[in-house]
């Protein structure tokens, strides 16, 4: 890349130079074969109008008046080849056609001279020639050529400079970046590429992946912690069902014993298919294989019918389930899938709001979004807590002598995230007040 890049660089400055080299050259060429033009069709105007006389006192003119004098270039020569006037002392003939511009090595008093000549013919035989020497010219293209020339040799040793600086740092930065994921590779998660002051393309780069890695270790200890949180959590039930199993075996055990145990160890068994259901459902929504379900419904109708069926548990324990619709939202969504949010949620504050308390479901509009709100006035979530009720397997204290397992609202969690939409929990003062925010469809 680094070579590339230097090369690039010197085809650029030869391009240049090039174009500059044409374009100074071209220009100077130009500008003495229209002035050589010019002169030409003014003197034959006059050699027309007033003979040749007036035409040989206006050359004499020219070659006296201290103007060009080291570089113009004057002859007129009759028919039988012989110098009338003019300031070439010889010349190798006169090549080319009439009104051809040409360029001849000649001796312009005395001195060699490489010239650019215009020859004109009159209908008599006599030649007429302007023109200019060109030595001048030639010496400035060359100078021009041997200052491209340092200009390259210089633009040379400034590519290969800025290239060896350029894979300098660039090995460097990468080589950090090799350290770092070597060293993640072998079980140092904790570890991260330094980010210096600079906020070049490399350091956008480290604090990307500063933040993968961050994600991952995250990711790394939720996996940690729900492996411990499961080994435990199976480990009681397994235990029960076995200490029943090993009752069940005593050589004493009746039938109704022998019974008791057998329904104690399937209701056990119960509990453990249920907590593994839920850690695919939650495993479903994070994969996001279930999208191809999703539809665009009114919101409210499934909501609806989810009040509708705990009512009657609601008013079992004394609270108030109440719903508030406001308009017909729409959303994309996995009708099952939103269904079970809400159930989830309403388990919760009938589990865990207390007796007499109220329950309120609403459906709002918020810009270009839907909120799916449920609110009780129960005792709410501890602030310290609040944060980490999605996290799989946490439960707060002072629920843990209730029935449940603690992956209701990681469910939730996941899919939200899957309806690309937003989970808010507050406190509301008293009670909690969950926020669903999905858009809309």
């Amino acid at each position: 890349m680094a070579v590339g890049y230097g090369l690039l660089l010197l085809v650029s400055v030869a391009l240049i130079s090039t174009v500059f080299y044409i374009g100074t050259a071209g220009l100077i060429s130009r500008n003495i074969d229209a002035q050589l033009t010019a002169t030409s069709r003014r003197l034959i105007k006059i050699y027309n109008q007033a003979g040749q006389a007036a035409l040989e006192h206006e050359i004499h003119l020219l070659l006296t008046d201290d103007r060009d004098v080291d570089t113009e270039v004057y002859l007129l020569v009759d028919p039988q080849g012989h110098k009338i006037i003019g300031n070439l002392t010889a010349w190798s003939g006169l090549n080319g056609h009439s009104n051809e511009l040409v360029k001849q090595q000649v001796k312009r008093l005395g001195r060699d001279s490489i010239s650019r000549l215009l020859i004109y013919r009159f209908p008599d035989g006599t030649n007429l020639v302007v023109g200019r020497d060109v030595q001048d010219q030639h010496e400035l293209e060359r100078m021009s050529i041997t200052a491209l020339s340092l200009g390259g040799l210089l633009a040379l040793v400034l590519a290969t400079l800025g290239a060896w600086l350029f894979r300098r740092q660039l090995k460097r930065q990468l080589n950090a970046i090799h350290r770092t994921t070597t060293e993640i590779s072998a079980g140092n998660l904790d570890r991260r590429i330094a980010v210096g002051r600079s906020q070049d393309e490399f350091a956008i780069v480290a604090h990307d992946v500063n933040s993968m890695l961050d994600e991952i270790e995250r990711l790394m200890e939720t996996a940690r912690d729900v492996s411990n949180a499961i080994a435990h959590d199976l480990r009681t039930p397994l235990s029960r069902i076995r200490s029943s199993l090993e009752d069940a075996l005593h050589r004493h055990s009746t039938t109704d014993r022998l019974s008791a145990s057998a329904q104690y160890a399937i209701d056990e068994i119960d509990a453990v298919t249920i907590v593994l259901d839920k850690l695919l459902q939650i495993a479903e929504a994070e994969s996001g294989v279930r999208r191809q379900h999703f539809e665009s419904m009114p919101l409210g109708g499934v909501i609806a019918d989810i009040v509708e069926l705990y009512q009657p548990a609601a008013e079992n324990e004394g609270m108030q389930l109440s719903l508030k619709i406001e308009g017909e939202p729409q959303v994309f969504v996995d009708r099952d899938l939103i269904a079970g949010v809400t159930a989830n949620l309403l388990d919760n504050a009938l589990k865990y709001a207390g007796r007499g308390a109220r329950i309120q479901v609403c459906i709002l509009r918020d810009n270009r979004n839907v909120l799916l709100v449920v609110q009780d006035d129960g005792p709410g979530i501890p602030a310290k807590a609040i944060g980490r009720v999605t996290e799989r397997f946490f439960r707060v204290d002072a629920s843990r002598h209730l029935r449940g397992n603690g992956l209701g609202l990681s469910i939730v969690a996941a899919v939200v995230t899957l309806h690309r939409g937003t989970l808010t929990l507050e406190d509301a003062l008293p009670g909690l007040k969950v926020s669903i925010s999905l858009p809309q469809g």
